[in-house]
């Protein structure tokens, strides 16, 4: 199943998810869904890979640098749900206002198990 699929399946099957973008090390975008016209889910995805780079120097700094497998950010507006992938690769899922992140990280479990049987 193509990438794009395969995100596309996964914000259909989130409540409240707007969009999904799949991303590798250094926060390029290798496929995106949205299902708002206007999002820029690429800005979104390399901005939150900042984050998680961040996350990632901090466990290195408490001999964990492999700890990092999920973040939750909560904001006025939206959330985002950032999960990793094997390789470097990250997914971010964005979903809107007070929708809980827990079934985003459950939805986007079962999606990384498509992502990485398509990588090989």
């Amino acid at each position: 199943m193509p990438f794009k699929a395969i995100l596309e399946n996964l914000v259909e099957k989130t409540p409240g998810a707007t969009g999904a973008i799949l991303l590798d090390w250094e926060g390029e975008a290798v496929a995106a869904f949205s299902k708002v016209p206007d999002m820029d889910m690429p800005a979104i995805g390399a901005h939150k890979g900042i984050i998680l780079n961040l996350a990632r120097d901090a466990m290195l700094n408490l001999k964990q640098a492999n700890g990092v497998k999920t973040i939750a950010i909560s904001t006025e507006r939206a959330g985002v749900a950032l999960s990793t992938i094997k390789e470097g690769y990250y997914l971010v899922v964005t979903v809107e206002k007070n929708k809980p992140l827990g079934m985003v990280f459950f939805e986007s479990k079962k999606a990384i198990k498509d992502i990485e049987r398509e990588m090989g």
